[in-house]
């Protein structure tokens, strides 16, 4: 397996472990913390990085040539640009506790879209592999 490709699974799983305890924290403490942001923060980074890795072995092209890979492509973007977007959005617990509490219940929207993708890119693309 090439080595762009391991690079980019190691960045998607962490990037994934990353925005889950950042969202799920922030949701479970009803306002977005500094260290909630961070992770989500960092998480875009890696998840920047992971696309990076998987776009060089795509040949620097976007996947569009099926059905299937289209949605994966466009659901994908705008999951990270969701992420990005609280990330952006999203203010410190002690900055606006009103707006950061409301914001934690809607990060869970681009957080859900982010993990169904995963997994929906998981899984298709395990089955090419097990078919091909």
């Amino acid at each position: 397996m090439p080595v762009n490709i391991i690079v980019g699974n190691i960045a998607l799983i962490a990037a994934l472990v990353l925005y889950s305890v950042g969202v799920w924290g922030a949701f479970r403490a009803k306002g977005f913390r500094t260290n909630h942001l961070t992770m989500i923060w960092i998480g875009v980074v890696l998840d920047t990085l992971a696309t990076l890795a998987m776009a060089v072995s795509a040949g620097g092209a976007l996947q569009l040539d099926t059905p299937s890979n289209t949605l994966h492509t466009v659901l994908a973007l705008v999951a990270y640009l969701g992420m990005v977007a609280v990330a952006a959005a999203a203010p410190p617990m002690r900055v606006s506790a009103k707006a950061s509490k409301v914001l934690t219940r809607i990060a869970v929207a681009p957080w859900a879209l982010w993990l169904g993708i995963y997994l929906f890119g998981m899984a298709t693309r395990m089955a090419t592999r097990v078919r091909g």
